[in-house]
């Protein structure tokens, strides 16, 4: 017991002398953890007199190591009571030539306790560091993505930060939507600053997908120029499926017309496609043998995939029409779901008929025909009442 007292006693009496020496610590903090060539940041510096002295005339000098500058390189304090502290700040530049590294600002700090001149030294690491930034751009389908249908995706990975970037590795993910024929992943050896890499891949839209807007996810890996660095990065990229369009345009009944004559005509327009049409409207001509059709426009709406609509229309047969069946030209104008414009011509065919196709007018109508049996029985039954008497 009485040696675990003496110890103790020893170590205080140590710490009571060394608090009792006045003396100075320095600490410090680096705005940035790395700085890129031709980049900048800040230093704080911190001195502290942790002592139970007072310490006096400091002087604070700093010295760049290769590739830095700094906006000051001294300092000056009057003191630092016992129990204190204080910060100064400076910044730090990197010369634009500057390699990946990591250079030192020493900080040498001169001070007097008592008059007697005492020293302390650090040194602060400033890493240089040149990051990349990829971004990707110039995407292009080759064709338009619709269900069941093979499509070549193509785009560009480009570096916009101010350190190549190393060892990417790039991975299309699937899912429902679509699948990757092929390769999934491909691999880049370095893409330097102000550069790009193009990639391609070749997807297929699964047959079951609706028409609408998906994205694709792309994951990005790789390092920075010293290898030290792992980036990773998932970049999303819209895909625009369209549905495919198939229209069915007949004739689905008319009326009987001849040369100078006037009738009806009823058009049937099916949407065989698999996605809706919107503002579908019908312009039809009025061209030889038509010379009239009434109305040329007609204002459909939106047409549901496996669906139809019919609309009669009025036409007048010229006069020197000869009997024939002549193509009615019908120019079908929509939109898919997103705007795009789309225009399709079709014709449905029209009988002319000659004069002599005409039904021939008969005395027997029914008409006729009730008003002779009515006569008929009247006389019928007044001669079986005279037989009778």
């Amino acid at each position: 017991m009485k040696k675990l007292l003496l110890v103790l006693s020893f170590l205080t009496l140590i710490t009571l002398a060394h608090a009792a020496e006045a003396y100075l610590t320095l600490s410090y903090q680096v705005l940035d953890s790395r700085v890129a060539p031709g980049g900048e940041t800040t230093v704080f510096l911190t001195l502290t007199n942790p002592s139970l002295k007072d310490v006096g005339n400091i002087k604070v000098y700093l010295t760049p190591g290769p590739y830095l500058t700094l906006t000051s390189n001294y300092f000056e304090l009057s003191g630092l009571s016992s129990g204190s502290s204080q910060q100064i700040s400076f910044n730090v530049k990197v010369s634009a030539s500057a390699s990946p590294q990591i250079s030192y600002v020493k900080a040498r700090v001169e001070y007097t306790v008592e008059s007697l001149e005492r020293e302390v030294n650090t040194n602060i690491p400033i890493t240089i560091r040149a990051e990349p930034l990829l971004q990707i751009a110039n995407v292009n389908f080759s064709s338009t993505p619709e269900p069941g249908k093979k499509v070549k995706l193509t785009f560009s990975i480009f570096n916009f930060g101010e350190g190549s970037a190393k060892d990417l590795t790039v991975r299309i993910i699937q899912s429902e939507i679509f699948g990757v024929v092929g390769a999934s992943e491909k691999f880049v050896d370095e893409i330097r600053p102000s550069e790009f890499a193009s990639l391609s891949f070749e997807l297929i839209i699964q047959p079951s997908v609706e028409a609408g807007i998906y994205s694709i996810p792309i994951s990005l890996a790789y390092k920075d120029e010293t290898r030290s660095e792992n980036y990773s990065a998932t970049k999303y990229l819209d895909l625009v499926v369209s549905g495919s369009y198939e229209f069915i345009v007949t004739l689905e009944d008319q009326e009987m017309l001849v040369p100078g004559s006037k009738g009806s005509v009823e058009i049937k327009v099916v949407n065989a496609g698999n996605q809706e049409a919107k503002y579908l409207t019908l312009d039809i001509s009025s061209e030889y043998p038509f010379a009239e059709v009434f109305p040329q426009k007609v204002y459909v709406g939106s047409l549901e995939a496996d669906d139809y609509d019919t609309e009669k229309v009025s036409v007048r047969i010229s006069k020197n029409a000869s009997p024939n069946a002549y193509p009615l030209k019908v120019k079908l104008s929509y939109r898919d779901a997103y705007g795009k414009e789309y225009g399709e011509e079709h014709a449905v065919y029209v009988k002319v008929s000659s004069f002599e196709e005409l039904p021939k007018p008969t005395l027997l109508t029914p008409f006729n025909l009730a008003i002779l049996f009515l006569f008929i029985a009247i006389i019928l039954y007044y001669f079986f009442k005279r037989r009778k008497r």
